[in-house]
C-alpha cells in the first residue's frame, strides 16, 4: 500500500491518518479470538487495572508470543506506509494491547505524548516513531475512542510529569500539564479516532492523546504497534524486553494474506 502525496501531507500537518477497514472481517475475527489467551498470561508484561487484579489494562509485547499479532505487525499494508512516512527502514520498538473492557472496568488515559518515556528512559534520540493503532473492536462515540489533538506534534516535547498512578504499575506515563492542554485544545481542537474494527490509525509519537473510561457495555480493544526508524534506535536498556525491544533488525513484510493463511 503506497501513500498518496496528499496522505503524506495530511500526516505531516495533522499528525495522523486513519484507514477505515484496512483489515477485513476474517482478519479481525482471528485477532479477536487470540485476545483471551493473551490477557490470561501471568507475567509482568500484562499490567492489571489499579485495584482490580482480574482486569488487564495493558498487554505488552503480544507480537512476540501471539503469532496472530506477529503476522499483523509484518503485513505489507502496515509496514510500507510507515516506511514511507519515516523515510527509513523500521523495527518494532514496542507493542501493547489495550483491551479496555466495558462497564467502566476499562480505565481511561490522561492526556499525554508517547515519546517522552521512549526518549527519557529508552534513549530514543528523535521522535521518528509512529504508533499504528489497530482497532480490534469497533471504536465509536460510546466506547471511549482515542482522542487526539491535531497538529500537536509540531510543539515538540510539552510540559509533562510522571503520573502518580503509573509509578510501580509496569508502565510510564507523562501526562500533559492541564494549562498546556487547554491552550492546545483551544487552538487545535480535539478529534476522536472512530472507525469499525479493522481500521488503522497511524499517529505521530508526539501527538497529544488520551481517552476516558469505557462505561459502555462493549469492549474497545486497540493494539498499538510502535514502529521506530532503524537509524533512530534506542540507546538505553533500562526497561525490560516487552517495553524496549533491543532487536533493531529492519522488518521485512510477510505475505499480505498471512493472517488468513494462519487458519
Amino acid at each position: 500500500m503506497k501513500l498518496k502525496s496528499s496522505q503524506i501531507e495530511e500526516f505531516n500537518n495533522r499528525g495522523f491518518i486513519l484507514f477505515e477497514s484496512l483489515l477485513d472481517k476474517q482478519e479481525v475475527s482471528i485477532l479477536q479470538q487470540s485476545i483471551p489467551t493473551i490477557l490470561s498470561r501471568q507475567g509482568p508484561e500484562v499490567v492489571r487495572e489499579k485495584g482490580d487484579p482480574t482486569t488487564a489494562r495493558l498487554a505488552f509485547g503480544a507480537h512476540t508470543y501471539a503469532e496472530e499479532f506477529r503476522l499483523l505487525s509484518l503485513l505489507p499494508r502496515m509496514l510500507e506506509p510507515i516506511k514511507q512516512l519515516l523515510e527509513d527502514d523500521i523495527y518494532l520498538h514496542q507493542s501493547r494491547l489495550n483491551p479496555k473492557p466495558g462497564f467502566g472496568t476499562g480505565g481511561g488515559w490522561e492526556w499525554h505524548q508517547d515519546f517522552p518515556p521512549w526518549h527519557l528512559i529508552d534513549g530514543m534520540p528523535e521522535s521518528k516513531c509512529i504508533m499504528a493503532s489497530v482497532f480490534i473492536d469497533d471504536c465509536n462515540a460510546v466506547t471511549s475512542p482515542l482522542l487526539v489533538v491535531p497538529g500537536s506534534q509540531h510543539y515538540g516535547l510539552l510540559d509533562s510529569k510522571l503520573h502518580d498512578d503509573a509509578k510501580g504499575q509496569g508502565y510510564e506515563l507523562h501526562h500533559i500539564d492541564s494549562a498546556v492542554l487547554e491552550k492546545l485544545a483551544q487552538s487545535n481542537g480535539i478529534e476522536p479516532l472512530i472507525g469499525p474494527a479493522g481500521s488503522v490509525a497511524l499517529v505521530h509519537c508526539n501527538v497529544v492523546h488520551g481517552s476516558s473510561n469505557n462505561v459502555s457495555p462493549w469492549r474497545r480493544a486497540i493494539m498499538y504497534l510502535n514502529y521506530n526508524a532503524v537509524t533512530n534506535a534506542c540507546k538505553k536498556d533500562d526497561r525490560p524486553w516487552y517495553q524496549n525491544n533491543r532487536d533493531f533488525t529492519p522488518l521485512n513484510p510477510v505475505d499480505d494474506n498471512a493472517l488468513i493463511k494462519l487458519v
